[in-house]
């Protein structure tokens, strides 16, 4: 069988949770499916992720704008516009999308696919004549449309059930967020598979005291600190978590520095000036997209990893920590509890006093922060990426036995 899979979503070092997942899936499943051929459709933006994971020939090089490069065209045509007094227009992404789309169809049709595999929350192409199967981490715009700008919104409003309409089989990542995708979309229980996260290879070889002193030096860490490691989109919390910084100080005396990882984004300058107002810029450790290979090294010299993300499909940090020998102390909501089990303090994410308390119990408590440690080694033992590169590969097989929807086929 012939796969072929959409990658165009992926901007390096930008989606976060969903790269890694992306990356090490693509990894895994080369390393254990030999009947199969997969067929890459990269971009110049990220092609370069992918050279470990197919062979050059198996590699479709789609032309489309990376959203900096529509940005930079879009300029490009406004100067044109303007030296010629007429109104700049306005690049439709739209359009690019559609010349991806087409060109994604022409190879799909060239290169013989049998199966369709998009694993980046969209379908697209979403009129294809083949089976396929779709991976959507959870329907976290179509239950707070508020963290998105409308456009983002309308977008997903759109997207989301039509993908989940269109698509033969639907790959999530937690039973969370399959039962809210039965509930919201009506879909078949059987349509939908909930496949866990894991860690990556590199977590396993963190231990090297030589590397966490190189690390600390590199980004000048404190010798304790609290663990973030979130882009700044509005879900993630962070306004929360630095109002329980603030009342760790005032109630328990305790000014720990807080470090965060991560691309700015829709939540960035709210963050910024709340850390102004409750006087915690000095206290806050802003790191930005980090290399990937820092990221153990990072977990590991922390004194505990904070997660008081409100909404989450799964929340692989909670794993990377717990491989670091991390303690957790986390949200309550959502798919945090599913993942985490008895191996982190949950907390309330809508109460700071909540997440101070937490915070302080783990950093004063020794029994618990052996207790924590002791029970996430164990608790992440139970993921792995060749067991979920196992399970996509056992949804593609049936997905290419089901064949394309009825609704498609007769297109």
């Amino acid at each position: 069988m012939r796969i072929g899979v959409n990658t165009l979503p992926l901007f390096p070092g930008q989606i976060g949770g969903m790269e890694t997942y992306t990356v090490n899936l693509l990894t895994h499943l080369a390393a254990i499916d030999r009947q199969h051929a997969y067929y890459l459709f990269v971009a110049r933006y990220n092609r370069d992720l992918f050279n470990a994971q197919c062979q050059h020939s198996n590699v479709v090089t789609v032309p489309t704008l990376s959203l900096q490069g529509l940005r930079y065209a879009e300029r490009g045509a406004a100067k044109m516009a303007g030296s010629a007094g007429r109104r700049a227009p306005r690049l439709s992404r739209w359009l690019v999308n559609a010349t991806a789309n087409a060109h994604m169809l022409s190879n799909i049709r060239k290169r013989k696919i049998d199966l369709w595999f998009c694993p980046l929350i969209n379908l697209a192409p979403g009129r294809i004549y083949i089976p396929s199967v779709v991976c959507i981490p959870d329907l976290q715009p179509a239950f707070h449309p508020e963290y998105y700008r409308k456009d983002l919104s309308d977008w997903y409003r759109k997207r989301l059930p039509a993908s989940c309409r269109e698509a033969t089989k639907i790959i999530t990542l937690s039973e969370f967020s399959r039962s809210t995708m039965v509930e919201r979309y009506d879909i078949s229980p059987e349509k939908i598979h909930a496949i866990p996260l894991a860690v990556g290879d590199e977590f396993l070889f963190s231990k090297d005291e030589a590397a966490l002193e190189a690390v600390r030096s590199k980004y000048n860490l404190p010798a304790q600190y609290a663990f973030y490691p979130a882009n700044t989109w509005p879900h993630k919390n962070h306004t929360a978590l630095l109002k329980a910084l603030h009342l760790l100080r005032a109630k328990y005396s305790n000014q720990l520095p807080c470090v965060f990882t991560g691309v700015a984004r829709g939540g960035h300058e709210v963050f910024l000036e709340a850390a102004k107002e409750l006087d915690l810029t000095r206290q806050v450790l802003l790191l930005g997209h980090v290399e990937r290979g820092d990221m153990p090294l990072l977990y590991r010299g922390a004194g505990l990893l904070i997660f008081p993300s409100l909404f989450e499909g799964f929340g692989i940090p909670l794993l990377e920590a717990m491989a670091s020998d991390c303690p957790v102390v986390c949200s309550n909501v959502t798919s945090i509890p599913e993942v985490v089990g008895d191996a982190a303090l949950l907390f309330d994410p809508h109460d700071p006093e909540a997440i101070a308390d937490a915070m302080h119990r783990v950093l004063t408590d020794t029994e618990l922060r052996r207790t924590l440690v002791r029970a996430g080694r164990e608790r992440c033992r139970q993921f792995s990426w060749e067991r979920t590169a196992r399970e996509t590969l056992k949804v593609l097989e049936e997905a290419a036995s089901v064949g394309a929807p009825p609704r498609m086929a007769s297109q």
